[in-house]
């Protein structure tokens, strides 16, 4: 049997691409490259912007809400002595440590605010923050105690103690103002122990009990004029509020506790990206409980100095502050590739030319998101005052 050959069909050569083709897909492979790479660049900037805008958003509603709640509470706990203890000078000491009035200014950057404080619900200090910026001055007491003045007994006081008509609902750690004038209110704590009841007797001891401060004697008050105590909180979880706030640096707003309760001089961060704070004073001047007009506290008659002067006039001034109407302005971290806000920032538009202020913005800030937050809070505790 003749075996059949079978033959296997040529095989083709490979044409493969030609140098065009090849040319063609190098082409479009780098422009699909290209286009997803600037797709990738652009959302990654935008989320770092969004976060950013957000953060800065955030941060200024907690700050507005902050100082909100500051404010709206300044002069609880002495308001309602405010007759004979407004505008007196607050002295107080820290284990036999004078830190009121100050010895030396205080920490950075209320560096400039005076040494010497007077009792007020809220003062600002115009410009005396970072670059131009207002400092409050907001005092708030925390006792729950009814806030009434208590009266001394008639030379009851010694070195360390004296005598009310009840002691009931005081106790150890305590912060008391004691005064009989205008003049001088000495803090003075209450004896760790102590519990307000039958006892007539109000024992101090602690941190802030001191017997001599700047020279004004706790054996003194009461000797031959009207004295009383007003209860001001405690040194643990009821504290009163004496404290400074401004713009620190690199835009971080800030406090500091002028009565040292933690034991440290230094200031504590509240929140950054607060690159300004301006306040205006809402004011009463017939009498009727109403914001007649809002008044600069870089004005001659509104100034820090004046209003912490310690006069009748300045005790008038004060209880005639209804509200304050406050401008932060806040801005982001993360700067853009180009200028994204105008070249300057108007606060308070809406007031009048004398009461506005401008904030002219550099070049490298104009690559930053700047935003303005406006709003008003009523000082509570001085319109109960009013009639």
């Amino acid at each position: 049997m003749k075996r059949r050959k079978f033959r296997h069909p040529p095989c083709r050569a490979s044409a493969g691409f030609t140098l065009v083709e090849m040319l063609v897909a190098v082409l479009i492979g780098l422009a699909m490259t290209l286009a997803v790479t600037l797709m990738l660049t652009r959302y990654e900037s935008g989320r770092r912007t969004l976060t950013s805008v957000n953060d800065a958003s955030i941060g200024g509603s907690y700050v507005s809400y902050a100082l909100d709640r500051v404010v709206r509470s300044a002069g609880s706990g002495f308001m309602q002595s405010w007759i004979n203890a407004g505008g007196c000078r607050v002295l107080a000491s820290r284990a036999s440590a004078q830190v009121l009035p100050r010895s030396t200014n205080f920490p950075a950057p209320f560096a400039t605010v005076p040494q010497t404080v007077r009792l007020a619900p809220v003062v600002v200090h115009a410009g005396a923050g970072t670059d131009g910026s207002d400092v409050l001055a907001v005092q708030t007491g925390s006792s729950g105690l009814g806030e009434a003045p208590m009266p001394i007994q008639p030379a009851s006081a010694t070195t360390d103690d004296l005598r009310l008509a009840s002691t009931v609902g005081l106790r150890g750690g305590d912060l008391v103002l004691v005064y009989q004038d205008r003049d001088n209110c000495l803090v003075q704590e209450v004896l760790a122990g102590f519990t307000g009841g039958a006892s007539q007797t109000l024992s101090f001891g602690g941190n802030y009990a001191d017997s001599d401060i700047d020279g004004v004697e706790l054996i003194d008050i009461g000797a031959t004029e009207p004295a009383w105590v007003v209860p001001l909180g405690n040194t643990g979880a009821a504290r009163p509020q004496l404290q400074l706030i401004g713009v620190g640096a690199n835009a971080t707003l800030v406090a500091y506790d002028m009565l040292r309760l933690d034991g440290v001089d230094t200031v504590t961060a509240i929140a950054d990206g607060v690159a300004d704070l301006r306040v205006r004073y809402g004011v009463d001047t017939t009498g009727d409980g109403r914001i007649d007009s809002w008044q600069d506290p870089a004005s001659a008659d509104w100034s820090g100095a004046t209003l912490q002067s310690g006069t009748e006039a300045a005790r008038v001034r004060l209880t005639q502050i209804m509200a304050l109407r406050i401008a932060l302005v806040t801005r982001t971290q993360v700067p853009e590739r180009n200028a994204v806000v105008p070249a300057s920032l108007v606060l308070f538009p809406d007031l009048a030319a004398a009461l506005r202020v401008t904030r002219t913005l550099s070049a490298d800030e104009r690559l930053l998101h700047w935003r303005v937050l406006d709003f008003t809070v009523p000082v509570r505790n001085t319109l109960m005052l009013a009639p």
